[in-house]
């Protein structure tokens, strides 16, 4: 009998063992891809950043400390320290530092689903914040003013518009009222002069775009909330499996310690 209780024992054991080998070495490869999303996201951030800083920064220069490419980029750093952490504690099998890798990927959890359900609460704030900034950019639209002056005429000619909620806009700027018209990236073929005394020449009406600009950012600044939303609870699932095998690696590691 004392023979088949070591046996059984063992067994035990043996099974209790590799089974927190499976686990560990699934732990260690989901916090290796954590750390690899951690720094793809820095990545991506730092571009989005460098080539579209001014353009956020005139959409939206009161959250220009909290542009989207700011927020990739905390949001990278604080995933690949998390997954360098959970990979550290898988590696040395250490209970603490598993139990503190899954508790931060908890929080990390809570704060990601709470940012998206006030992003979607507060889209309306953004939307007026944006029209709002359309219509004081307007204002200061002239040569001597190049980021402002070059960026408007980026938006209108890429996005075939013109002012913010129309192209009479214009006229309520100094700029439309000097040339009683408007800036020649509204037209729908772009001629120097070619927006000029628009206001007084109806019939030319038809060569420029005449819907505003406002619409259409709002268009592409909705889509890509809901794309980033999707991501989003898509992250947030994998992060919940990485703390399932977190919790699992721990009671494993706990029951190995009492046994011991």
């Amino acid at each position: 009998r004392l023979c088949v209780a070591v046996i059984l024992i063992y067994t035990g054991n043996m099974a209790l063992a590799t089974g927190m080998k499976c686990i560990k070495y699934l732990l260690f490869v989901f916090n290796l891809l954590f750390v690899v999303s951690g720094v793809v996201i820095i990545i991506v951030g730092a571009v989005i950043e460098s080539i579209y800083r001014n353009y956020i920064n005139f959409l939206a220069p009161k959250l220009s400390f909290a542009s989207p490419p700011m927020v990739l980029i905390g949001v990278g750093v604080v995933i690949f320290v998390v997954g360098f952490f959970g990979c550290c504690g898988a590696a040395k099998e250490n209970r603490c530092m598993v139990v503190t890798f899954a508790v931060l990927v908890v929080l990390i959890f809570i704060v990601q689903m709470s940012a998206g359900v006030a992003a979607y609460v507060m889209r309306s704030k953004v939307k007026s914040l944006l029209r709002e900034n359309l219509r004081a950019s307007m204002v200061n639209y002239n040569e001597s003013n190049p980021h402002i002056y070059r960026t408007w005429n980026v938006i209108q000619h890429d996005y075939m518009c013109c002012g913010t909620d129309g192209y009479e806009d214009w006229s309520a700027t100094r700029y439309g009222d000097a040339i009683n018209g408007v800036p020649d990236d509204c037209c729908k073929e772009s001629v120097r002069g070619c927006g000029y005394n628009i206001f007084n020449n109806h019939d030319q009406l038809g060569t420029i775009y005449k819907d505003g600009c406002f619409d259409k950012l709002e268009g592409d600044l909705l889509e890509n909330v809901t794309i980033l939303g999707g991501v989003a609870i898509g992250i947030g699932f994998v992060q919940l499996i990485g703390v399932a095998f977190a919790c699992c690696l721990a009671r494993s590691l706990k029951r190995q310690y009492e046994t011991v």
